[in-house]
């Protein structure tokens, strides 16, 4: 069956919610980027779909609706390369799409609790199975399974073992100190922590931070980890199995609306405390020629909140008051710019083809024309 709609509800809005360790260099002196369109691709698809995964080695675009029930393969000029709708029955059931892209260019859903199914041409042609008892409470935005050596790499689901009580800051700390990322054997199936949260992060301190949504980016043996609500992200280094920490990247956004932690004695009190705002969210980290791209939301304040009204049903005038922006960083994790805004009509940031260009996907609400199908930006970093 699909996901219960009071878990999601409750996913949609936890993640509508959203000083440590070794920090970066100090900003660099400022410099002056831009994201110009520089071309986009029009798809004959009558609805609305999200980009949300790039294949470099056949160059082939991923688009989703929101609940990843439904996708689209393009290729570059936009034509169909595959049109598939999941179904609760049949042979290969997908009863929770809790995730969606690819891996080794294979159309990847997480489909709890089972584990990862695999599909070419909309036909399933392999699985990743998780091989213990776990509990699903979120939608993954981004997929994040990878392969090195004869380990396969994904997010780690909750073990069913840990007591989920929102309300009790127990939970909390055993929550931060999961492993975030695990490590599969292909052979044998044994599993194993491969990354977690240095010791060096408040979040394992003694107060409640909310609900985290891991997101992370591979570049070569670098790992870059955003837990979506702080801004900042995590670096790590590929050694054997594991992943070991380097530093905490600290991101200097003005405007960064922050949540409020609250003791864990008083954990309910958390997201009465945070609803008043919408907190801001660290949504993407991308890489490009010589550039870390972190992309994000900076939040709206208790005022911009109230000035916003009664939230819509598509929540379109929020979106438009709270766009997205990129800070950019040099390999060196030195930040050279912030509050680099995206097409105003951008959906959320996932993708960098293999010329280097970022790729969104239009949001139809927020532009003031009209287009016959889905539409593709391309967009070049530019240095002014």
């Amino acid at each position: 069956m699909r996901l219960n709609p009071i878990l999601f509800s409750s996913a949609v809005f936890l993640s509508g919610l959203f000083s440590c360790g070794e920090k970066t260099e100090k900003t660099s002196a400022s410099k002056s980027f831009s994201l110009e369109i520089i071309d986009s691709v029009q798809i004959d698809y009558l609805g609305e779909m999200m980009l949300m995964d790039y294949d470099p080695k056949a160059d082939k675009y991923l688009l989703a609706t929101d609940s990843y029930y439904e996708y689209l393969e393009v290729n570059t000029k936009g034509e169909f390369l595959n049109h598939n709708k999941f179904s609760e029955e049949g042979i290969d059931p997908i009863g929770q799409a809790l995730g969606l892209g690819y891996f080794k260019g294979d159309v990847t859903v997480f489909n709890p609790p089972k584990g990862y199914f695999r599909f070419q041409d909309s036909t399933k042609v392999g699985e990743i199975t998780i091989p213990y008892p776990h509990q699903i409470f979120m939608m993954y935005p981004k997929l994040g399974v990878f392969e090195s050596g004869n380990k396969i790499y994904y997010p780690k689901p909750w073990p069913e073992s840990l007591a989920v009580n929102f309300e009790e800051g127990e939970f909390y700390q055993a929550l931060y100190r999961l492993p975030i990322i695990e490590a599969q054997d292909k052979i044998t199936g044994d599993t194993l922590g491969a990354l977690s949260l240095p010791e060096t992060s408040h979040l394992l301190g003694d107060q409640v931070h909310g609900f985290p949504i891991p997101v992370y980016t591979l570049d070569k043996d670098k790992l870059l980890l955003s837990m979506w609500f702080e801004p900042r992200f995590y670096v790590y280094n590929k050694v054997g199995d594991q992943f070991v920490y380097e530093k905490t990247v600290d991101i200097t956004i003005p405007d960064w609306v922050d949540y409020t932690p609250v003791p864990l004695n008083k954990a309910e009190q958390f997201f009465t405390e945070n609803q008043k705002k919408r907190i801001g969210n660290l949504t993407n980290i991308l890489v490009s020629g010589d550039y870390y791209i972190a992309i994000y939301n900076r939040g709206l304040d208790e005022q911009q909140v109230i000035d916003l009204g009664p939230p819509t049903r598509d929540g379109l005038e929020a979106r438009r008051k709270n766009p997205n922006f990129a800070a950019i960083f040099d390999k060196n994790f030195n930040q050279l710019a912030t509050n680099v805004p995206f097409p105003v009509s951008s959906n959320f940031p996932n993708v960098v083809n293999k010329a280097g260009e970022l790729v969104v996907s239009k949001v139809a609400g927020l532009s003031a024309t009209e287009d016959d199908g889905i539409i593709l930006y391309r967009l070049k970093l530019t240095e002014k």
